[in-house]
């Protein structure tokens, strides 16, 4: 009778979910669907924030879009934002499964546009618990990816968090497409400073969730914002650019913070300018250059900039670098953070802020001529301690004007998501865990990451329900008091344990601790 039950139950539930896949918002009438995996899922795979940045908007501020009452079909995925898909051999595109965005085909190493990316490009995509309503409203999580403000996007396999919402069913995921590269950071002549567009969708996106996720059954007043790598440093950033106004409650910064992340402070236009010229738009008068590049097609854009880097890193090394990269421009990204801090202009919310053991691993020069051996231990080192310093200062500084801070190490060691035995707890290995995308990578799942998953959702889920339960469920806040005993940090996967609560020191002894050493497998 029980087993029946159940079954009538489950259709039940399965009908009401079918016909709660059209959502209506100020923007438009949104029809997702439901995981294959798993159908007590829903998803909304594309729902646009943004005008297209196109046209006379390429190379301009975000602009919202109008009220509408157009039905959008939201079952597959939209364009990533324009980018370059690069010849140059690295553990991503070699070693290492699903984290870069889904090209349908295209070579891991095509040296050509990323053939599943597009201009008309800004827009999210939502998981909620299948039964969600407009009444339920359920913490909501806003994840901005990583990609070294190059590459990235919504659609990367190991950051599809179903396995997430399966588990709790009681929060909501929103992923973010962002303009990057030469798109999002081209300091062009003609734009007299103005840039930093990505970090403009950003702010745009968090606006469009925190108007309509009601909708999708989600709380507008209970938004945490989690960003990985660029995304984390753009989190981060994010504190100080809305300071006054966040309309987030809490964030979340994995591998970054605004400590770390290339930033120029030339607005002379140089690179765009090199870029006009190679593609015919050498113009003396700065308006003129603008125009033209603003016609010049995507494509051709993306190859020209990604073919040049890559033939500045694969064959002729002595040409000259050219990047694109956020730029200061004291309003979202800032010339001294650490003032800011000290003067208290950053949001005032709780924040966690994590690192892993070796992030330096998947990040260094790739030895393409001894992919066994690896990098060396000690440009491992070195660049993991970027991130692990940035971490530590933020949270000296945080502690300093009484903010809450929460730090964590992942340091787990799985062979399916670390395939390469140097790799380790690499740059991006706790996103399998934290979206439980681990299942999706080749390989023997032992009990111990299985373990290890479900207690970094759990924790993480307990954030962003209430940014003042870590304490009570286990996890203290991170307080520094003195030089000998540093902050508490939960760290995951080591020593082959879930988790255990570690003196800082024993982390990030080396960013303040003379001669102390850095221990890249914990």
């Amino acid at each position: 009778m029980l087993k029946g039950t159940t079954i009538v139950i489950f259709i039940v539930n399965l009908v009401w979910a079918q016909s709660s896949l059209s959502v209506t918002t100020r923007t438009g009438v949104f029809t997702g669907g439901l995981n294959d995996t798993y159908p007590d899922v829903r998803h909304f795979k594309y729902i646009p924030y943004a005008k297209p940045p196109v046209g006379s908007r390429r190379w301009a501020s975000p602009e919202p879009l109008d009220s509408s009452s157009e039905a959008i079909d939201s079952t597959v995925f939209g364009p990533s934002c324009p980018q370059y898909v690069s010849a140059v051999p690295t553990v991503w595109a070699l070693n290492i499964t699903g984290n870069l965005i889904v090209n349908f085909g295209e070579s891991l190493l095509a040296g050509e546009v990323a053939q599943n990316s597009a201009e008309d490009c800004l827009s999210v995509a939502i998981w909620t618990p299948a039964n969600a309503t407009s009444d339920s409203k359920l913490p909501v999580v806003l994840f901005f990816t990583g990609g070294g403000d190059v590459t990235g996007g919504v659609n990367i396999p190991t950051q599809l968090p179903a396995n997430w919402v399966h588990r709790s069913q009681s929060h909501i995921v929103v992923t973010t497409n962002y303009r990057v590269n030469i798109f999002s950071y081209p300091s062009a002549r003609g734009l007299n400073g103005s840039t930093n567009f990505g970090l403009q969708d950003q702010r745009l996106a968090v606006e469009w969730v925190a108007e309509n996720i009601a909708s999708f059954g989600g709380d507008p007043k209970k938004i945490t914002l989690w960003g990985q790598s660029a995304g984390a440093s753009a989190t981060d950033m994010y504190l100080f650019s809305f300071n006054e106004d966040p309309i987030i409650r809490a964030s979340i910064s994995s591998s970054g913070t605004s400590f770390l992340g290339p930033t120029n402070v030339d607005f002379g236009g140089t690179n765009f300018t090199f870029v006009a010229k190679s593609l015919g738009c050498d113009f003396a008068d700065a308006r003129l250059e603008l125009e033209c590049m603003r016609r010049i097609p995507v494509a051709r854009l993306e190859n020209f900039v990604g073919q040049y880097q890559d033939n500045s890193t694969l064959v002729n090394t002595s040409q000259p670098a050219i990047s694109f990269v956020r730029q200061v421009d004291n309003k979202f990204v800032f010339s001294n953070y650490t003032e800011r801090y000290l003067n208290g202009l950053v949001a005032k919310v709780p924040t966690i802020l994590g690192t892993t053991a070796r992030e330096g691993s998947a990040l260094v020069p790739y030895p393409v001529d001894n992919p066994i051996a690896g990098p060396s231990n000690e440009s491992i080192i070195n660049e993991t301690l970027e991130f692990v310093c940035g971490a530590y200062n933020t949270s000296v500084l945080r502690n300093q004007i009484g903010l809450s801070t929460y730090r964590y190490e992942w340091a787990g060691n799985f062979s399916n998501i670390s395939p390469v035995s140097w790799l380790g707890a690499y740059h991006y290995s706790d996103l399998y865990e934290i979206f439980g995308t681990y299942l999706i990578a080749p390989g023997d799942i032992s009990d111990l990451e299985v373990q290890t998953s479900e207690k970094m959702q759990g924790y993480f889920l307990d954030f962003i329900t209430d940014p003042s339960s870590l304490p009570t469920n286990g996890w203290p806040e991170y307080q520094v008091n003195n030089q000998k005993t540093g902050g508490t940090l939960a760290q995951f996967g080591a020593d082959g344990k879930v988790v255990q609560f570690v003196d800082g020191n024993s982390v990030e002894g080396p960013c303040h601790i003379p001669g102390d050493l850095y221990n890249t497998s914990p």
